[in-house]
């Protein structure tokens, strides 16, 4: 069964070394959800062009809501700054299509996607050294 991104990140915080948490990362970085999250939040190349309204994030059980981050994070890039899926969208429309895809979620899914627009994920032990170190291509051309 595949984990979710954020059990994945639960798994992380767990984790009591930095071997660990090295080789944990390492693991999962064949997993374009996580590295892209890593890569979203970490790489100073990607600038959000956000501000994150108030939303309601869905309060089904983790896996019964009608969307998760390997579903939505495709979409991030129409608030990218500079990519051309966000050429030609009006702000409201971005801020409709952000509660949506926040909504939509289990609140511990919406927070890694909130966290990665901020640039500021909240997982403990998580540093952006730390996951260089572990994966060092991450911040590839997307």
């Amino acid at each position: 069964m595949t984990k979710y991104i954020s059990e994945l990140f639960q798994e992380f915080e767990k984790l009591k070394t930095k071997k660990e948490k090295l080789g944990f990362l390492w693991d999962h970085k064949r997993n374009g959800t996580f590295t892209g999250v890593l890569q979203g939040a970490f790489d100073p190349n990607i600038k959000w062009k956000v501000d994150i309204p108030p939303y309601t994030p869905d309060d089904a059980p983790i896996g019964m809501n009608p969307s998760n981050l390997f579903q939505e994070i495709s979409k991030c890039t129409v608030f990218a700054e500079g990519h051309p899926a966000g050429d030609g969208v009006s702000k409201k429309r971005k801020d409709e299509l952000l509660i949506q895809i926040l909504e939509s979620m289990h609140a511990s899914e919406s927070i890694i996607f909130e966290g990665m627009l901020r640039k500021k994920l909240k997982v403990k032990g998580l540093t952006e050294k730390m996951a260089l170190e572990a994966i060092p291509d991450l911040y590839r051309k997307v």
